[in-house]
């Protein structure tokens, strides 16, 4: 079985495969250029049950917190995420491919001035974006850009470890979820006293990790984390519903006075491929000012009249 899951990995990874999708007994699928495409072979019942008695001491640690689905990293010519479920009984895995090394700012199409924003400012930094859209790869790539010119203590809190970021003239200490800590909110707790310069969060998931987070900022500490939306005024509004209505003026002053930036990123299909467009967000007085009084519907104006400050609309 594991021959026939090199095989497959190996086969994909020629090509501009982004995920590989598996249900025993069924066809095998692929996104490619962000199409679902049927693959035209079937995944054998045995090939799915090899895949999940494969990962076994960390699936044990994450049996104690309830969850039903699994995240491991693979490493076979190359690094993958996979996310091993069930769905109606059959067991069902998603493989991300994680492309070789880190991409600099400048190819991946990002803009090049968030390491500076982070070193100068730390503050609390969003990366957002739905799901499949770099974000990932774009931390990797800042994180990458703050080691090549700091001498920084960076700890990312990873489920799983996607890329190996190399230590540069610092220092990285990358955790996962499962193996090296319980919670988001824990690590993130842990990581305070590690004396870190900056924590990466792979993701934000829970109102209890962002309270850390705020947290973490608001001691000086520079954070950097991703989460699941789109657009700076749907981020923040999303945020603020994480909590309780009496904690809302709290956060959104923890908000105003720690955030650093937000940026938004999607992938568009050209003839050329996917290309990256994002929408920044830079923490400049107003926008704080803006943030402290709620009005995150006023921040799109915002972003449109900073372009001189480096802020940017999506195209």
């Amino acid at each position: 079985m594991e021959k026939l899951f090199h095989d497959i990995l190996a086969r994909c990874r020629q090509e501009q495969i982004t995920d590989i999708l598996m249900k025993e007994e069924l066809e095998i699928h692929y996104r490619l250029e962000d199409e679902i495409v049927p693959g035209g072979e079937v995944v054998p019942k045995e090939l799915m049950q090899w895949l999940f008695t494969s990962f076994n001491q960390t699936d044990r640690v994450r049996e104690g917190s309830e969850r039903l689905d699994f995240d491991s990293a693979y490493d076979y010519k190359g690094r993958y995420r996979i996310n091993r479920f069930t769905s109606e009984g059959k067991l069902c895995a998603t493989i991300r491919i994680i492309r070789d090394g880190i991409p600099d700012l400048k190819s991946l199409g990002v803009s090049e001035q968030l390491p500076d924003l982070i070193y100068k400012n730390r503050g609390i930094n969003l990366v957002v974006g739905k799901t499949g859209s770099g974000k990932s790869t774009t931390l990797a790539a800042v994180l990458s850009r703050l080691l090549e010119d700091w001498p920084w203590h960076i700890i990312s809190l990873e489920d799983p470890v996607e890329y190996h970021l190399p230590a540069g003239k610092g220092l990285v200490t990358q955790r996962e979820l499962g193996r090296d800590f319980l919670s988001f909110s824990e690590g993130i707790k842990s990581a305070l006293r590690q004396s870190p310069d900056l924590l990466m969060i792979g993701e934000i998931r829970d109102p209890n990790s962002m309270r850390a987070a705020l947290d973490a900022a608001e001691s000086g500490i520079g954070v950097i984390a991703t989460l699941h939306s789109l657009g700076a005024s749907t981020t923040l509004s999303r945020i603020m519903q994480m909590f309780p209505g009496t904690e809302r003026d709290f956060v959104r002053f923890q908000l105003g006075e720690n955030l650093n930036f937000i940026q938004s990123q999607i992938l568009n299909k050209t003839p050329e491929g996917l290309k990256l467009d994002y929408e920044l967000l830079i923490g400049s007085p107003a926008v704080k000012n803006t943030i402290l009084e709620g009005n995150f519907k006023q921040l799109s104006n915002m972003i449109f009249l900073g372009q001189r400050q480096g802020m940017k609309n999506f195209n």
